[in-house]
C-alpha cells in the first residue's frame, strides 16, 4: 500500500520539475530576443549617424499613398417601385346585377376574352323585337322602292318607308351598343389579378369589376433630385435590389422626363425589367443603385484622410527631406468634389506624384519631421 501511494507523487513532482524547466528556458529566449533586437536598433543608429541620417529622438511615423490619376465613379441609392402600364382595371359599364363571372383569379385571358356580364335580359327582348320589326321595315322599303322606280305610288310613301326603315336600324345599333355594355371584356391578353364582382350582386357603371395585369412588359418608376437631371440618361446602367425577394439584377434607365415637379422638386425616371425575372410583381419595392457621375482621370484620396475646419476642407501631404527617410509635412488646403463609400475626389489643390498622409495623419502640424513606418519601409 505504501508504493502505490508513494507512485503518484513522484509522477506528479516530475511533471513540475518539466513544466518549471520549459518555462525558464522561454524565459531565457525571451531575454536573448530582446537584447538581440536592442542591439539592431543600436547599430542602424550608428550606421545611420555615421551617414548623416541620423533620425530625431522624438518622430511619427507614417504612411503616404502617391497621387495618381484613376477612375471615379458615384452612384446614388433610390427607392422605386414595379408598375406595368397594363395593369388595367376593367370596370362595369352599366348598372345591373351581375349575372355570371366567367374567370379565376390567376387564370390566363386573351384579349377581347369575355370576363363577365351583367343580366342583360331587358335588352336582349328589346334586340328581338327590334330585330323582328327592322325585317318588316325593311321588306315594305324594298317593295316601295321598286314601285316608286316604276313611277307608282307617292314621293311621300317612298320617303316613308325610307325613314322607318333608317330609324329602326338607329334603335338597334343604339340597343346593341347599351347590350354590349353589360359585358366585361378583356382590353389585353394577361392574367386575372383581382375580381371585385360577386354573381348575384348589384354594381354600378363606373365602379371596378376585374383586373388583369401583363407581367410581360413591367417596369420600375422613382424619383430623382433635380439635380441630377443631367447626369442621367436613357440607357445608363443600374443594379436593382428586390429586398423582399433577396434578389440584384443589372439593367438599364429606358426612361428619363425633363419635367421638374414642382411640389418635390423631383423628376421620374423608368427603368426595364427584363422579361425573364417571372418572380417580380407590380407595386413591389426595389432600391436602384444609379452611376450618376464618373471621371477617369480623377484625383482621389482615401476618405477618411479628409479633414475640416469648418471652413475648409484640408489633407497632409509630405516631401522627401535631403535626409533618407525623412519628409516635411505640408498641411494642404483642398477642394473637395463628390464622394463614395471609400475615395472622394479632389477638383483643386493636388497633384499626381504627391505623397498624400494616409496612416498618422491625426495630430500631425505644418513642417512636422516625419519618417516612413517599418510596415511601408518593409513594402518598399
Amino acid at each position: 500500500m505504501k508504493y502505490k501511494s508513494i507512485l503518484p507523487l513522484t509522477f506528479i513532482f516530475a511533471i513540475a520539475c518539466s513544466e518549471a524547466d520549459k518555462q525558464a528556458e522561454l524565459s531565457q529566449l525571451t531575454a536573448e530576443r530582446d537584447e538581440i533586437n536592442a542591439k539592431i536598433e543600436t547599430l542602424r543608429d550608428e550606421i545611420a549617424a555615421e551617414r548623416g541620417e541620423m533620425l530625431p529622438s522624438v518622430i511619427k511615423y507614417v504612411e503616404l499613398e502617391k497621387v495618381s490619376p484613376q477612375l471615379f465613379q458615384h452612384f446614388v441609392r433610390i427607392q422605386g417601385t414595379v408598375t406595368s402600364d397594363n395593369n388595367i382595371m376593367v370596370p362595369a359599364q352599366a348598372s345591373g346585377l351581375v349575372k355570371r363571372i366567367y374567370v379565376k383569379e390567376g387564370e390566363q385571358v386573351r384579349k377581347g376574352q369575355l370576363l363577365a356580364e351583367l343580366d342583360g335580359a331587358i335588352y336582349e327582348r328589346n334586340l328581338e323585337e327590334l330585330k323582328t320589326n327592322l325585317d318588316l321595315a325593311r321588306t315594305l322599303f324594298e317593295r316601295q322602292e321598286r314601285l316608286w322606280k316604276q313611277k307608282i305610288g307617292s314621293e311621300v310613301q317612298y320617303l316613308q318607308a325610307k325613314t322607318n326603315k333608317q330609324s329602326l336600324e338607329n334603335r338597334l345599333a343604339s340597343v346593341e351598343e347599351q347590350y354590349r355594355l353589360t359585358k366585361f371584356i378583356a382590353p389585353i391578353s394577361g392574367t386575372v389579378d383581382q375580381i371585385k364582382l360577386k354573381e348575384g350582386e348589384a354594381t354600378a357603371a363606373g365602379l371596378g369589376g376585374i383586373r388583369v395585369v401583363q407581367l410581360s412588359n413591367l417596369k420600375i418608376e422613382a424619383m430623382l433630385s433635380e439635380k441630377n437631371i443631367d447626369n442621367v440618361h436613357v440607357g445608363d446602367s443600374v443594379t436593382v435590389e428586390l429586398p423582399m425577394l433577396e434578389k440584384t439584377f443589372a439593367s438599364t434607365i429606358r426612361s428619363v422626363s425633363q419635367v421638374i415637379d414642382p411640389k418635390n422638386r423631383t423628376f421620374p425616371i423608368e427603368i426595364s425589367v427584363p422579361d425573364r425575372f417571372k418572380m417580380i410583381k407590380p407595386n413591389m419595392l426595389t432600391v436602384l443603385t444609379i452611376n450618376d457621375y464618373h471621371n477617369s482621370e480623377a484625383i482621389t484620396i482615401p476618405l477618411r484622410v479628409l479633414q475640416n475646419t469648418g471652413t475648409e476642407h484640408f489633407i497632409f501631404t509630405a516631401e522627401s527631406d535631403s535626409k533618407a527617410n525623412i519628409y516635411i509635412v505640408k498641411k494642404r488646403t483642398i477642394k473637395a468634389g463628390l464622394y463614395n463609400s471609400t475615395v472622394i475626389e479632389i477638383l483643386d489643390g493636388l497633384q499626381p506624384g504627391e505623397n498624400v498622409v494616409t496612416v498618422g495623419f491625426q495630430d500631425l502640424t505644418h513642417g512636422q519631421q516625419v519618417a516612413l513606418s517599418r510596415t511601408q519601409e518593409n513594402k518598399q
